[in-house]
């Protein structure tokens, strides 16, 4: 053992990571099983640099923790719920003086006679007994389904029922249901479905404290039976750019009643995408949207459903839907089918006086910097652009010859920095010294590599709507498979960390794991000024980068000032560049190249830090940022509600912030923290 210890010790730092992981892997019997599995679910997931993390982390504290099977997990959640988690619920309900009453909507077809009894079982089931179950059969044909409902119906006096004479379709049913209903907030439910028992409270928590006007939770997919687990969903706070990319938010949904009447409730000409097309006129209504950060909801999957057979339809009208949301929504834009089914893409036009100013950095490193540029020169072809490269004390006579050769053909601006290296300042500094007038900067690292034509056009379509204040881009690995930058986690390993890092692209770079988030645009709270297209004027009303972060962690701070004021930031996965980081970098545990940046950020952005970042669920490993379900699963009396809410800003913009509110019982105080 001593002989082996010393060994590990000459070793270099990393490998000496690697080979203590491989002795703790061989050595001890009692983690045999559990890091082997660990580890063929990381080589699974991302391939040999996956592993190779994996691996770095065995033995360490902190380590996520070994997933089991999802079914097992599942059945030990439902145990500690029960155990756990229902009485405290059931305390708080005993005490409401002032309880809400929710309705519950359910349109029936010819429903499976097992799966409508386990349905309104699992409402009758709800530790929160102030609902009413509203159900609208659509002229059932199978005749077991009115008897079933007029019998289900004598038995409990919360349910009311509208028999349907003729076949309408699921919208004119749904709006029969809500025709019936006589609470201040409504959530839907699928005729074969089933809620979890503590759903209907948490959706009162939220109405009787937050007063939202739409809330959504988190649902497992389940197989028919129940048995089996498929898949679990966990949501980020509400992100309109997602929204717009991916249905993500399906189940389960509810509105505030006088909002969803206004509004006509489902429109009865769609047969499908009913629901798509509701929660998008919603939101754009909406002042406050509430995530309920919590598996509430069962979605039993069976072939029988529209969007098994439907597919192609389910397309077309859901990109229809999306086009008439972006027309009401004043968004100059295109809507169209993205990388696989239910994924879309926002085609927006560059309009006119959108210029760039292209920052690059750099010290030496000529064959870098002369990478970076031609690469953009070839694949940049719409969109207005300056370069303006930034020499910083170089001293390498062929970088120096090939600074002076860009700057005599015009083909870029080089400007002579001086002093010690401070990221932040240099790109302030560049800032203050361009005299032209631009719409934008582009923070670009020089060991940036563009790949394809459009990547800065669909930054800069994104970034000129006036409520974006920046824009980041999918970055990979030299090997241009393995994503190393996919937006932000701020939180992640401490501090933050970059999303979908050492994830391996398949070949067809159609990948709609993890909800779709590699290939969505979506709100982040940051992304990397590798390659960052920011407004000028968010620039400008947050006086830039904080030169007191010299090195780390300079950009994040950047980002989450933006958001403070208001501006949206987001993740742009059409935009695909190489960023010449070298993959065998990995994450060190426990190194920090830059304490005083660390120190000082996790002070300024505590509040922050301890809500956790509304775009990672708190389900999800915070020592990991490929959206891995911590196991055991999430199970708490309380959960961090999410509300989004919008507030005007004049015409230039509209205020977009985020706040955390710990569920407690309605007629207690709610702590609530803003961004």
């Amino acid at each position: 053992m001593s002989s082996t210890l010393s060994t590990l010790r000459k070793l270099p730092h990393k490998l000496r990571q690697l080979a203590r992981s491989m002795y703790l892997l061989a050595a001890d019997p009692r983690q045999l099983g559990s890091n082997s599995r660990r580890l063929w679910r990381a080589w699974r997931t991302g391939g040999t640099p996956m592993l190779k993390h994996q691996l770095l982390s065995l033995g360490h504290p902190d380590a996520p923790t070994v997933p089991v099977a999802p079914t097992d997990a599942w059945q030990d959640y439902q145990q500690r719920l029960a155990s756990e988690v229902l009485p405290v619920l059931r305390a708080e309900i005993a005490s409401l003086t002032q309880p809400v009453s929710i309705s519950i909507l359910v349109p029936t077809y010819n429903t499976d006679p097992a799966m409508l009894t386990a349905m309104v079982d699992s409402v009758r089931a709800q530790i929160y007994p102030h609902w009413e179950l509203c159900i609208a059969d659509d002229a059932s044909t199978q005749p077991h389904v009115r008897s079933m409902l007029q019998a289900l119906a004598a038995q409990e006096p919360r349910i009311k029922l509208h028999l349907g004479e003729r076949n309408h379709g699921v919208s004119h049913a749904s709006n029969r249901a809500l025709a019936l209903a006589t609470s201040p907030f409504v959530v839907l439910l699928d005729h074969d479905d089933l809620l979890q028992p503590q759903a209907i409270y948490r959706v009162a928590q939220s109405v009787m404290a937050d007063h939202p006007d739409m809330l959504y939770s988190d649902e497992v997919l389940v197989s028919p039976d129940g048995k089996q687990v498929l898949q679990y969903f966990h949501r980020p706070a509400f992100s309109p750019e997602y929204l717009r990319s991916h249905p993500y938010i399906v189940h389960m949904v509810g509105f505030r009643t006088a909002l969803l009447r206004s509004l006509g409730g489902f429109d009865e000409t769609l047969g499908i995408s009913q629901d798509y097309d509701l929660i998008l006129r919603v939101s754009e209504a909406a002042s406050r949207i509430v995530h309920l950060p919590e598996l509430l909801y069962q979605w039993r999957t069976h072939t029988g459903s529209a969007g098994h057979d439907k597919m192609a339809q389910v397309m077309a009208t859901s990109t229809a839907v999306l086009q008439r949301h972006l027309d009401r929504s004043g968004i100059a834009a295109r809507s169209a089918a993205g990388v696989s089914f239910n994924f879309f893409e926002t085609q927006h036009q560059i309009a006119d006086g959108q210029r760039v100013a292209i920052i690059i950095p750099t010290k030496n490193y000529g064959s870098l910097v002369r990478q970076c540029v031609d690469s953009i020169r070839a694949t940049v072809q719409h969109a207005a652009y300056d370069l303006i490269v930034i020499d910083h004390d170089s001293t390498e006579q062929a970088s120096l010859d090939y600074f002076a050769q860009l700057q005599q053909d015009g083909t870029a601006a080089v400007l002579r920095y001086q002093g010690p290296f401070n990221f932040s300042a240099i790109n302030n500094w560049a800032v203050r010294q361009l005299t032209r007038p631009y719409s934008h900067y582009l923070f670009c690292n020089n060991d940036i590599e563009a790949l394809e034509s459009g990547w800065l056009e669909h930054m800069l379509s994104q970034c000129q709507d006036p409520s974006v204040g920046m824009v980041g881009a999918q970055l990979l690995y030299p090997d241009r498979t393995s994503i190393q930058h996919a937006g932000v986690c701020v939180g992640a390993f401490g501090i933050a960390e970059h999303y979908g890092k050492f994830l391996k692209l398949p070949p067809d770079r159609v990948d709609i794991a993890f909800m779709g988030r590699l290939v969505s645009t979506h709100e982040v709270s940051a992304v990397t000024a590798a390659c960052l297209l920011m407004r000028k004027d968010a620039f400008d009303a947050i006086d830039g980068y904080d030169e007191k972060l010299a090195v780390g962690f300079g950009d994040v701070d950047l980002c989450l000032r933006t958001l403070q004021l208001g501006w949206r930031v987001l993740y742009c996965p059409q935009a695909t560049l190489i960023h010449h980081e070298s993959i065998t970098r990995g994450k060190a545990e426990g190194y920090d190249p830059h304490p005083e940046d660390s120190a000082l950020f996790a002070s300024r952005w505590r509040d922050f830090l301890d809500q956790g970042d509304p775009y990672f669920h708190p389900a999800f490993e915070v020592r990991h940022t490929c959206w891995l379900v911590r196991t055991p699963l999430h199970c708490q009396p309380s959960i961090n509600r999410r509300l989004f809410s919008r507030s005007g800003l004049g015409q230039r913009m509209q205020r977009l912030s985020y706040s955390v509110s710990i569920s407690a019982p309605a007629h207690q105080e709610e702590a609530t923290t803003g961004l």
